[in-house]
């Protein structure tokens, strides 16, 4: 294979079922990724903010690919983003309130310098949301926030889950609603997702997408698997993602992507 960059989801892929990775041995593959010329990125859900606190002994060699698509960051460089007018989230928001399945408590904005939520968030909602990111600030109203907002996060129950997602995709205009994984969607701008990202990577790299591997699990994996040249799925990945899959792994918390990684 000629692969140029490996890039990986973090929750059900990378990460094991405690969000956790072996520091070792990822040093060690990204040293050898090194010498063969190759790139690492991580592509998730999560905020830039908490991905680089995640990786903050090997920042320099991880490309950042954050929110679900909105922004690729490299050694403190933005090589792509993607970020809602304060008009735009403030009507979007207005929408949002109108949703049968939304409770505005259970809502995150994420930003540039930080994360926001409003001064009446669920303490289970914000004690959840902090696990996966960092500097979140409660204002009064949405109104308060002065940074730039990459997409909103929040939760629905299991049964609500599809329905809540349908709803803002129907009702919500100029935004796209994706699951990430448990019961959290995130809501980004209409033409936002993980492989819009990833192919303005490859291209401000100078790589061919059929360069690319990916390893990925759930739904906002999606189209990252469609476009590059080598899909890997682990076996835990959802049914869509293994059909899209060129070759499937062990399971997430048997450490599978960075095992693959290590044979590259």
């Amino acid at each position: 294979m000629d692969i140029k960059l490996v890039a990986t989801d973090m929750d059900g892929t990378f990460l094991d079922s405690k969000g956790q990775f072996d520091r070792k041995r990822l040093k060690a593959v990204l040293e050898g990724f090194k010498e063969k010329g190759i790139y690492f990125a991580v592509a998730s859900g999560r905020g830039l903010l908490s991905l680089e606190k995640l990786f903050d002994d090997v920042r320099e060699d991880v490309i950042f690919i954050a929110e679900n698509g909105s922004v690729v960051e490299y050694r403190g460089k933005s090589l792509y983003e993607a970020t809602m007018s304060r008009d735009f989230y403030l009507t979007a928001f207005e929408h949002l309130k109108t949703c049968p399945y939304v409770d505005v408590n259970q809502l995150l904005l994420t930003g540039k310098r930080g994360c926001y939520v409003l001064d009446t968030v669920d303490p289970t909602y914000l004690a959840f949301s902090r696990q996966y990111n960092e500097n979140i600030q409660m204002v009064a109203s949405l109104a308060d926030i002065t940074d730039d907002i990459f997409k909103f996060t929040t939760n629905f129950t299991q049964e609500t889950l599809e329905a809540g997602e349908a709803w803002v995709n129907e009702h919500v205009p100029g935004v796209k609603a994706m699951t990430t994984g448990y019961a959290s969607i995130d809501i980004v701008l209409e033409h936002v997702d993980k492989g819009v990202a990833i192919t303005a990577l490859a291209e401000a790299l100078g790589i061919s997408l059929s360069q690319v591997l990916a390893f990925g699990d759930n739904l906002n994996d999606y189209h990252m698997m469609q476009v590059v040249g080598f899909p890997i799925a682990p076996e835990n990945a959802r049914p869509e993602i293994l059909d899209l899959a060129k070759e499937v792994i062990g399971h997430h918390d048997a450490q599978s992507v960075i095992t693959y990684m290590e044979g590259l």
